[in-house]
């Protein structure tokens, strides 16, 4: 019964700590420009692929003038080889070096809602997210895959696009 208790006591530990520890390392990562130990955190297909459904989603909503439908179809047409373009080991180390991670990395920082500043939002137990503390901008979001905290998607801020 002790060692059960120990256990569960263990897990949830880790589960509150592990994000924090993820953001550690990704920092440390960049800072260093570890670009194979950014890599290892960061499923690139399906931030890559979330993205590009963000993004066509955005530019094919329905009304505005033909000029806005035109302007819809070139950027729908450039969205692809942008996320390809941005979505990189090298986008992903300016991100993470970024001196709002490192202070998000610690547990209760950035809760002032200063612009810049990052926040962690537990969003369920295998998923948190990166945010700004303001509440507006866009979002790194990290999924539980095996016993590792992964980069799984960016969301967009809600705005239009066009």
């Amino acid at each position: 019964m002790v060692v059960a208790a120990l256990l569960v006591i263990a897990g949830g530990g880790w589960l509150w700590a592990s994000p924090y520890l993820t953001l550690w390392q990704l920092k440390k990562a960049a800072d260093a420009g570890d670009l194979a130990a950014i890599s290892a955190k960061i499923d690139y297909p399906a931030v890559r692929a979330d993205l590009k459904a963000q993004l066509r989603e955005r530019v094919g909503r329905d009304g505005g003038s033909a000029l806005d439908k035109l302007g819809a179809a070139v950027a729908e047409r450039f969205a692809d080889p942008v996320v390809d373009a941005a979505i990189t080991p090298e986008g992903m180390r300016a991100l993470f070096a970024s001196a709002a991670v490192a202070e998000a990395a610690r547990p209760g920082a950035a809760t002032g809602g200063k612009a810049g500043e990052m926040r962690v939002r537990r969003d369920a137990l295998g998923r948190f997210a990166l945010v700004p503390a303001t509440g507006s901008g866009p979002e790194v979001v990290f999924g539980l895959q095996g016993l590792g905290w992964r980069v799984t998607a960016v969301r967009l801020p809600g705005a239009r696009l066009l």
